[in-house]
C-alpha cells in the first residue's frame, strides 16, 4: 500500500509540474555565463564546456520528481557524454545536501550548486508573486555548442529517448550510442572540459 501511495504521489507531482506553464525569454539568446563550484568545491565555467551541445538541467533536494529523473540523466549522461555534455545545478541547497542526495541516489553525473539561485534565476523567470524563488523545479535548458539556449522546459525526462527526442527537435543531433550493461559503465570525469578546436 505504502508504493501505491508513493506512485501516485510521485505521478501526481509529476503532473503537476508538466502542467505548469513558464514563458523562458532565455530561449534563442546566449546562455549567460556562470562560475560554479562542484561538490568538492572545485569551480566550473560556462565558457568551459562550450564547443559541445550542454544540456543543463537545474533541481532541489526537495523535489521529488527531481530526484525521479536522475536514473535518466544519469544514463544520458554515460551513453552520450562525448557528444552533449550534462550539467545539473542544484538550487537553494547547500554543497552538503546536494552531496547527501545524489549519494542517496548513487549517480555519478557533474553537480554544481547554486546556493542562493542566483544563476538558476537567470535561466528561467521568478514565480509571479515570489520573486525570491524560481517558477518551478526541475528545469532544464539546451544549449548548444556556441553558447545559445535553443531550448528551455519545465519537467522531468521520464526516459533517454524522449530527452534525445527533444535534443534532436531543438537541432542537436545525436549519433546513436553504443549502451553498456550497468556493471561495464566507467565513471565519468566530469573535469574534462570541451575540445578548444
Amino acid at each position: 500500500m505504502r508504493h501505491l501511495v508513493l506512485i501516485v504521489a510521485v505521478f501526481a507531482a509529476l503532473l503537476q509540474v508538466q502542467a505548469m506553464a513558464a514563458d523562458f525569454p532565455i530561449e534563442g539568446i546566449q546562455a549567460p555565463g556562470f562560475n560554479l563550484p562542484d561538490l568538492s568545491g572545485t569551480e566550473h565555467s560556462l565558457s568551459d564546456y562550450l564547443g559541445k551541445p550542454l544540456v543543463i538541467n537545474f533541481w532541489t533536494t526537495w523535489c521529488g520528481a527531481c530526484k525521479y529523473e536522475f536514473p535518466v540523466l544519469e544514463s544520458f549522461s554515460q551513453d552520450y557524454h562525448e557528444q552533449v555534455r550534462l550539467i545539473t545545478i542544484c538550487a537553494g541547497n547547500s554543497q552538503e545536501e546536494a552531496l547527501a542526495a545524489v549519494q542517496e541516489k548513487g549517480v555519478g553525473f557533474l553537480v554544481l550548486y547554486d546556493a542562493q539561485e542566483v544563476i538558476s534565476k537567470e535561466y528561467q523567470p521568478p514565480r509571479p508573486r515570489d520573486k525570491k524563488r524560481v517558477v518551478a523545479f526541475p528545469f532544464s535548458v539546451f544549449v548548444d555548442k556556441e553558447g545559445k539556449v535553443v531550448y528551455a522546459r519545465i519537467g522531468t525526462f521520464t526516459d533517454i529517448d524522449s530527452l534525445i527526442s527533444l535534443l534532436e527537435q531543438s537541432g542537436i543531433d545525436l549519433v546513436p550510442a553504443v549502451t553498456r550493461p550497468s556493471d561495464e559503465k566507467q565513471p565519468i570525469d566530469h573535469g574534462e572540459k570541451a575540445d578548444s578546436g
